[in-house]
């Protein structure tokens, strides 16, 4: 498999996991020793990073996850911020009694 297929592949894996995901994991799925699988992992790492990606690929000891940047941590909380219901009328509620 060439890099960019490879950097396809894990980053469709990481995407669907939507969870940490162990390096044996990436290797046995893609066919891949584990220096190749962390060799691809920390080109995609720097990647988004030098390209200013609203995504980043973390490494948790043994795993590797996708996750938000911290610069769109705003954006990311106004657009899942819990809006309240509105509020109805009297007439509303005896029309639903």
């Amino acid at each position: 498999m060439e890099l960019r297929e490879l950097e396809t592949a894990i980053e469709g894996v990481l995407f669907a996991a939507g969870e940490p995901v162990d390096v044996s994991r990436l290797c046995l799925a893609l066919d891949i020793d584990r220096p190749t699988a962390d060799a691809v992992c920390q080109k995609l790492m720097d990647t988004y990073s030098y390209e200013r990606r609203g995504i980043r690929l973390i490494r948790l000891e043994s795993s590797y996850q996708l996750c938000s940047a911290p610069a769109c941590a705003p954006y990311i909380r106004k657009a899942f911020e819990t809006r309240r219901p509105p509020r109805l009328s009297q007439p509303a509620l005896e029309v639903l009694s």
